[in-house]
């Protein structure tokens, strides 16, 4: 695949791109990808992590300069030196990679300055209240990443600004465990269940894998309750699991088996900072 939009079918061929990775037997891996969003930068950042512990001091480089260049902007440590690049984007647009690795304690502090430092900068002028509520979520899903995933390199966060659409996207990935396998392990689905199934019972309130408290089952909840309010969109991908909400009904989800399944658990957001969408759902955000 070219191009990797924001469809089912792009992120179900990211499994493909992970194989391609991994089956490539030269020193330069590389892909012919002629537009990537920032989930397809996060991927390939633990993609290549994980092989670089097989395979010593593995570059990857596209056949197409702009995705060169856009990587590169997005402070992709695995691209070829040579690498063919295009003309540069707007540096503003492009929130560049950051990988957190440590335990939820550890690193709560540098998420929250990376976001505050990266992300809310660029935001028209907003209620307290709605960055606040931007800067909770998000590092809601790093810290599922963390505690849930547990993965050997942590969780990769990326984003960019789309000014002429009035939103923003971000993508966090990490390659551990997975929803589908911790909430069987937990006995909340069966094992003959498809994985989309397992993420559904993720994001319901309430329903959590970690140990009882007050804030138990509230994380992806209350992430899926924001979008919703704000008319963003949520993607979760984990095993061959896919799950998709988009606008204020919380019943129009979309979920459904992928053909290629990735490990770990892939979290796309797009959150809308258009000033009227945001005065039209209040400041209680």
């Amino acid at each position: 695949m070219l191009y990797y939009g924001i469809k089912p079918e792009s992120l179900g061929q990211l499994g493909v791109l992970g194989r391609q990775i991994c089956q490539c037997e030269e020193k330069v891996v590389e892909l012919k990808v002629k537009f990537l969003r920032p989930y397809g930068v996060t991927y390939l950042d633990q993609m290549m992590l994980s092989e670089r512990t097989a395979r010593m001091r593995r570059h990857l480089v596209s056949t197409y300069a702009n995705v060169n260049q856009y990587l590169k902007q997005s402070g992709f440590k695995h691209l070829y030196p040579k690498a063919d690049c295009d003309k540069p984007f707007p540096q503003d647009d492009i929130i560049k990679i950051r990988r957190f690795l440590g335990t939820a304690i550890e690193v709560e502090t540098a998420v929250v300055s990376w976001l505050m430092k990266k992300v809310i900068p660029c935001l028209p002028t907003l209620s307290p209240g709605v960055h606040k509520k931007i800067v909770e979520n998000l590092w809601e899903i790093v810290h599922n990443g963390l505690y849930h995933g547990n993965g050997t390199h942590g969780v990769t966060g990326a984003g960019q600004f789309y000014p002429t659409m009035g939103y923003f996207e971000v993508a966090f990935y990490d390659k551990g465990y997975g929803i589908p396998a911790r909430v069987r392990d937990f006995g909340a689905v069966k094992v003959d269940k498809p994985d989309s199934e397992c993420i559904c019972w993720a994001v319901q309130k309430g329903n959590s894998t970690e140990p009882i408290s007050e804030t138990s089952g509230l994380g992806l909840h209350v992430l899926r309750e924001f979008l919703m309010m704000n008319g963003g969109l949520l993607q979760i991908v984990s095993g061959n699991g896919y799950f998709h909400q988009s606008g204020g009904d919380p019943e129009t989800y979309h979920t459904e088996t992928m053909r290629n399944s990735i490990d770990g658990t892939l979290v796309n957001i797009r959150v809308i900072y258009d000033d009227k969408l945001y005065m039209m759902a209040g400041e209680d955000l």
